[in-house]
């Protein structure tokens, strides 16, 4: 596979590395700062209708984003080898090792339990997390960053459309990083391909993927006491952390599987809704003149007898707009320059605004009649005013009549393996002098939907889930005090239904999903309410309500270490959540959550599966701002938590924070670079953190070490030359005057000073 990926990367490189797009001057965005030519780059001119907005991402849920090749705080956040936001994670010292958590979500659970093993899942793409494409022209991306010792990570991923109707996307993560620190070897390996069809005409649409991983980690159980001793007190003679002794230098665990993923339907009917697509046209004929209308906003009022006259009066050198407009609708913008002008001049030079009649109205092909809005500085009708195309939609602009029959199929199979050269009585006693552990898990999931459309009533869906599963071992263990079962093997039939609308402005969404029969039980409501005023502000309100088995490992495990074998007969999880998020412009956010979960289960002391019998109170806030001043930004995200009830058996910082003070401006003449470079602090509060199990890869209860009270300070220098992003990062650099008492897990020291540096270059031809 490793050989198939770089044979793919040379030729690709072959075919791009002359290639580039020249930017599109209107719209900026994925091109905006994508300002240097080469003397020998070969130009391609796109088609007058291709933009950078077709560049399309697509998720499972169909939710569309734009390909992105701008630099941001956000971008550099994510730049690690999850390539996610990991603020509420805890790296362990080697990238590719496991996360510590600082924060928990609760929301959005499945009915169906997981293999458990849930440290090795951070590598890991869900469903969800898998994406699908539609491009106009091929595209690429990759991504490099160094590894901690003799390693680096490489992701990289190329897709294009055969036709419009067809697209295909390839992509490969691999990993491989030796770590500071004795056998903490990270080797991942992670490859990815889909597929997105649609017919001509709509009748048949297809997403589908296949994924096939491998995680592997050597494992040292962290420091011996006396390496911590010479750790903390910083000992010169083991500045090399290699030279620090670990619990065990023979172990490692991996994490592996397939899954192949199908989603198809065929449209049973499907009627346009002309009235809808008629005001989307005139909605998107009036756009044209927003960037006049800006500019007229913007003029101060003494001016406006003289200034503003004149560029409402002078011919535009521009294409006439109105060309295209049916008859009725040039009469009508005719109509309103004439009011425009009349008013315009009765405008004072100071205060006073332009009076305008609300029985003043303009009916567009007498489907709808337009309210004529006030502007702060002026008033003006319809061609002098900033439409909203919102006015002109009842509903989702794209909601047809039409229905919809589809199936969704999943086939996965994972392995989690433990293996160890000699007993080690850290875990216990063992029946096998050499350690094999290996767990199974194979499911299949067949949906079978059907999918209504509607005006007013959005999209509704109905379906139904025939679940298969089996997880199991090779043995059956027969003890004196029971019986431990080799697998928990069985069917269920799930049914439900989900809803999503918008009216104007505010979405609406809800999801309802119960088991009706089989050898699992639960149930699950969900629901969301979202109000959107452009990119002014956001509101989202939701709420859970879920009934679910817990991991297949708390109820069922078996290894060749006699403590790590049980069999639990737990009840469901019982899990309540309700919380809100809320955004204004660009400067703050806000985001909480308060969650009750009856029946939580945990890994205990002694690393045994158990069940709490009090619920679980969890309070979390979160609060993100950002302020600007000239050249320099100040961005910060603090979270705050609080266990109400439940401490004995749910561990969180109080206070976790990130600060990031950085400067960003163009550099040279002609702007070729952007650069962004400073400084982020990240702290959290002491707690009893959770202590890392390698044997289950799991976090578990533990009662003697608090970490945290120490801050983390990262020096960070990126830039970006057109559509290629550098960077520079100096992790920990305060390791020298903050004391050597900074862990990431009990035994786990962070990491110490490091530098790294890497790049996300990405081709379009």
């Amino acid at each position: 596979m490793k050989k198939l990926f770089a044979l793919l990367f040379f030729g690709f490189y072959l075919m791009t590395v002359d290639a580039q797009i020249i930017r599109q001057q209107e719209g900026g965005g994925v091109f905006k700062a994508d300002s240097t030519t080469f003397k020998n780059e070969v130009q391609i001119k796109l088609s007058g209708k291709t933009k950078y907005t077709d560049y399309k991402r697509i998720s499972i849920n169909n939710d569309t984003a734009v390909v992105d090749t701008t630099l941001t705080i956000a971008k550099d956040y994510k730049f690690n080898y999850l390539r996610k936001d990991n603020f509420e994670l805890l790296p362990f010292a080697n990238q590719g090792q496991t996360f510590n958590k600082l924060g928990y979500n609760f929301n959005n659970n499945s009915l169906f339990p997981t293999i458990g093993a849930n440290a090795k899942h951070y590598n890991y793409y869900k469903i969800e997390d898998v994406y699908y494409y539609d491009v106009p022209t091929p595209t690429s991306e990759f991504m490099y960053r160094t590894g901690m010792e003799q390693g680096q990570v490489l992701d990289g991923f190329l897709t294009l459309n055969t036709s419009r109707q067809l697209n295909i996307f390839i992509a490969y993560k691999g990993l491989r990083s030796l770590g500071k620190y004795r056998n903490t070897l990270a080797s991942h390996g992670n490859f990815r391909t889909s597929v997105n069809y649609h017919s001509k005409n709509n009748f048949y649409s297809l997403k589908a993927h296949y994924m096939s991983f491998d995680l592997l980690n050597n494992e040292n159980g962290g420091l011996t006491e006396q390496s911590i001793a010479y750790f903390e007190n910083n000992d010169p003679n083991y500045t090399d952390r290699g030279r620090l002794e670990v619990n065990f230098t023979d172990a490692n665990n991996m994490f592996e599987g397939k899954r192949y993923f199908l989603d198809h339907n065929i449209s049973l009917f499907s009627k346009e809704n002309k009235t809808v697509k008629h005001n989307n046209e005139i909605s998107d004929k009036f756009k044209a003149y927003n960037s006049t209308i800006k500019e007229i906003e913007n003029l101060k009022k003494d001016t406006i007898s003289n200034t503003l006259k004149s560029k409402i009066s002078a011919p535009s050198k521009k294409p006439d707009a109105t060309k295209k407009l049916p008859q009725k609708e040039k009469d009508t913008i005719a109509k309103t320059d004439i009011i425009r002008e009349n008013q315009i001049v009765k405008n004072d030079s100071i205060s006073q605004k332009i009076p305008l009649k609300q029985k003043d109205t303009i009916k567009l092909d007498s489907i709808r009649a337009i309210k004529i809005k006030k502007i702060d500085s002026l008033l003006i009708v319809v061609a002098g005013i900033k439409v909203d195309s919102s006015q002109f939609i009842a509903t989702d602009k794209n909601a047809n009549y039409g229905m919809k029959l589809g199936h969704t199929f999943m086939y996965e199979t994972q392995h989690y393996r433990f293996r160890q050269a000699a007993v080690n009585p850290i875990f216990g006693e063992a029946y096998e002098k050499n350690i094999v552990d290996h767990t199974s898990y194979q499911k299949m999931n067949n949906e079978a939907y059907l999918q209504f459309e509607a005006p007013y009533v959005g999209v509704l869906r109905a379906k139904a889930n025939y679940f298969n599963y089996n997880y199991h071992y090779n043995s059956i263990l027969y003890l004196d005090a029971q019986t431990i079962p080799e697998k928990l093997k069985g069917n269920v039939i799930a049914v439900g239904a989900d809803w999503k609308t918008n009216f104007g402005k505010l979405f609406l969404n809800a999801d309802a999903s119960s088991i009706i029969s089989g050898d699992l039980t639960g149930n699950s409501i969900k629901g969301s309410v979202m109000f959107k005023k452009d990119s002014i502000y956001n509101f989202k309100g939701f709420a859970e309500i879920t009934s679910k088995t817990a991991d297949f490992n708390k109820l069922l495990y078996q290894s060749d270490y006699k403590d790590y074998n049980w069999q639990n007969n737990f009840k469901n999880e019982q899990i309540k959540n309700i919380g809100a998020e809320f955004s204004f412009k660009n400067w703050v956010s806000i985001n909480a959550s308060y969650n009750l979960i009856d029946n939580y289960t945990y890994f205990d002391e002694n690393s045994q599966a158990a069940q709490a019998n009090e619920t679980l109170n969890y309070l979390k806030v979160t609060l993100s701002n950002s302020i600007t001043f000239r050249k320099f930004t100040l961005d910060n995200t603090v979270m705050y938590q609080n266990v109400l009830s439940g401490e004995s058996f749910f561990r969180v910082p109080k206070i976790v924070t990130r600060n990031t003070l950085y400067y960003s401006n163009y550099l040279f003449k002609g702007k070729p670079l952007y650069l962004q470079t400073g400084v982020t602090v990240k702290y959290f509060t002491e707690f009893n953190a959770n202590a890392y199990n390698p044997l289950l890869s799991e976090f578990v209860l533990q009662n003697t070490q608090q970490i945290g009270n120490f801050p983390l300070l990262d020096f960070f220098a990126n830039a970006q030359i057109q559509r290629t992003r550098l960077y520079l990062k100096v992790e920990n650099f305060g390791a020298s005057f903050t004391g050597r008492t900074y862990y990431s897990a009990p035994t786990y020291p962070y990491r110490d000073l490091t530098v790294r540096f890497g790049l996300v270059w990405t081709w379009f031809i």
